[in-house]
């Protein structure tokens, strides 16, 4: 395989690290970053000086996916893991680490495959006991970690394992550079958090299933992806089974192709879901806890939070499924019902990442300083978010008032204090983005044939009073328009059907 320039520095940096005696490094690199490719890479450059290697991952995909990168660069392996052949001869040995633990340790049927070099997948994940007691028999063995956060759920670094971490470029940079796309944000609502109790450093996830699990929640969600995701590929994160079952549900009682998985799913389901979905047959798949790791869909564009997580590391692994380049995707979308956005920031922020095992860094100290103005910004008018400036990109309108969470609450717009979540104040929409959404909606008429006044009682529909407008011309809508008219036909059909 052929390296990016930016791959083949990061091996150099990893072997550079080596050479000063470092024993187990981490590398951290952004999801989509080609942390597989470069450790595929880093595989053969290890067996060219008559190395072992054991690669070591916690989920059948990412096995899958290692094995298919290896043979890309011409690397012979075995797979040990349930359902799969076993071939031990060969030098390098990718392994599931549930499989490793039950054949070699608990169960002593097979020995360990010999190692000079372990390879951690999702290393985030190497302070569970089980792979503690692996890298400790193989005490004299190298250790390379990879993860695109280094971090565990209560913001401590791993420094208990790796000596040394060697950085990929960032989200930011890899975005500049044409590697990811770009993310818009949107954040229509805001879930009431009070009370909720944190449990290894994030919200308890019984009490936060039982609040998130709402019916008024859950049709916020649809109805929002009607309007902002325009009918794209979409992956929804759920804040447990029965939410993701139901959001599910939802989206197929409003005519439109969606799934749900979770980790019971049988692995034949999972499959035909997945396959589905990447090829185009399913627009939207929920899960709960399933995609946040190793799942690569480059198609997909919108993702859709709908589980409020107190982990930075989370936050990044589920908005990170929808970075990834792919013919005629221009950008991500992120929809956030969760309020991961206002807490953590844009995924494209610089992160100050370390090893430090004993002080977890906050959400303020990880990010790196930012000029004042360059502070979230949730648009009242359209909902999408924004920094670097007080004029909303997608629809003009001015803000006079930065870094207020906005949502809707109750069919009623207004900003919501972060402290008590309560409306401080109601807002209208801007005058500008009234009367554009009014000649869109003309425009609307002309090319469906529509009398005017169909345009005059959907302004109203959406505006809650009529136009008062003089000499208004046409304009074509735009995608946001349409959602929102494709929005009032569905939910209208679908009152006839209920009656």
């Amino acid at each position: 395989m052929s390296l990016r320039q930016y791959q083949k520095d990061t091996l150099n940096n990893i072997i550079r690290s080596q050479r000063k005696g470092n024993k187990n490094i981490l590398l951290q690199a952004a999801t989509g970053s080609g942390k597989t490719v470069m450790a595929s890479a880093f595989v053969n450059h290890s067996i060219k000086k008559n190395q072992k290697v054991l690669f070591l991952a916690h989920r059948r995909e990412l096995i899958t996916q290692c094995s298919s990168k290896l043979t890309d660069e011409g690397v012979r392996h075995g797979i040990i893991m349930a359902g799969e052949r076993s071939e031990f001869w060969h030098n390098t040995q990718v392994a599931s680490i549930d499989t490793l633990r039950s054949r070699s340790i608990t169960n002593k049927k097979e020995a360990l495959p010999k190692a000079d070099l372990i390879i951690i997948d999702e290393a985030h994940r190497c302070l569970s006991n089980t792979y503690l007691k692996i890298i400790r028999m193989y005490g004299q063995s190298q250790v390379l970690g990879l993860t695109a956060t280094p971090i565990r759920s209560d913001g401590r670094g791993l420094g208990h394992i790796f000596s040394d971490m060697v950085q990929a470029p960032s989200i930011g940079k890899l975005i500049q550079e044409g590697h990811l796309v770009s993310c818009e944000y949107y954040a229509p609502t805001i879930p009431d958090l009070n009370g909720i109790q944190t449990s290894m450093g994030d919200y308890n996830s019984v009490q936060l299933a039982e609040r998130m699990d709402h019916p008024k929640l859950i049709g916020d969600i649809v109805s929002s992806w009607n309007k902002i995701a325009n009918n794209k590929k979409t992956i929804v994160f759920a804040s447990s089974v029965a939410h993701s079952k139901n959001l599910a549900e939802s989206f197929i009682d409003m005519g439109i192709k969606a799934a749900h998985i979770d980790g019971s799913t049988d692995h034949a389901e999972r499959e035909r879901v997945l396959n589905e979905f990447n090829n185009g047959n399913m627009k939207i798949i929920c899960n709960c806890m399933v995609l946040t790791e190793g799942f690569d869909c480059p198609p997909a564009e919108v993702c859709v939070l709908a589980r409020p997580t107190k982990s930075l590391g989370m936050y990044i692994q589920m908005v990170g499924r929808v970075l990834r380049p792919y013919e005629g995707k221009e950008k991500a979308t992120i929809i956030d019902h969760s309020g991961a956005v206002y807490t953590h920031g844009f995924v494209e922020d610089d992160i100050e990442w370390v090893l430090d095992p004993k002080k977890p860094m906050t959400i303020k100290e990880r990010k790196l300083a930012k000029p004042k103005e360059e502070a979230q910004i949730i648009c009242e008018g359209c909902f999408s978010m924004f920094s670097g400036s007080n004029i909303c990109s997608k629809c003009g309108h001015v803000q006079l008032k930065k870094s207020k969470y906005v949502a809707v609450l109750d069919k009623e717009l207004g900003f919501v204090d972060k402290q008590t979540k309560t409306v401080k104040k109601k807002l209208s929409y801007a005058p500008e983005f009234r009367k554009e959404f009014y000649s869109m909606l003309l425009g609307y008429c002309k090319i469906h044939n529509y009398k005017p006044g169909w345009a005059y009682h959907t302004y109203k529909a959406r505006f809650n009073n009529f136009p008062e407008f003089e000499n208004i011309e046409a304009i074509k809508p735009s995608s946001e328009c349409t959602s929102y008219i494709r929005h009032l036909q569905i939910k209208k059909r679908k009152s006839k059907y209920n009656k």
